[in-house]
C-alpha cells in the first residue's frame, strides 16, 4: 500500500476546495493508495510533467508522481482543468 503526500501547495489548492469536490476527490485518492498506475481516469502525463500522473475528478485535475522507493504517492497540484496544465 502507498503512502499519500501533499505537497504545501496542493496541500492550499486542496482547502479552497468545496465540502462535495472534497469528498469525490478523497474517494479517489483512496484508490490510489492501492494502485497509483492504473485506472480508468488515469493518465501518464507527457511534455513538461513527464514522469507524473493526472488522475481526473470530474472537472478537476490532481498531478502526482509516485516514488517506488518509498512507496508514496506525492501530490504536487489540484484544479480544474483548464488551470492545472
Amino acid at each position: 500500500m502507498y503512502e499519500i503526500l501533499l505537497y504545501r501547495n496542493a496541500a492550499k489548492a486542496y482547502e479552497s476546495l468545496d465540502d462535495r469536490t472534497v469528498a469525490r476527490i478523497n474517494k479517489s485518492i483512496d484508490a490510489l493508495k492501492e494502485n497509483p498506475f492504473y485506472g480508468k481516469d488515469i493518465k501518464k502525463l507527457k511534455g513538461e510533467l513527464a514522469g507524473r500522473y493526472r488522475l481526473r475528478v470530474g472537472r478537476y485535475r490532481v498531478v502526482y508522481r509516485v516514488d517506488e522507493q518509498e512507496k508514496a504517492v506525492i501530490i504536487e497540484d489540484f484544479g480544474a482543468r483548464e488551470k492545472i496544465y
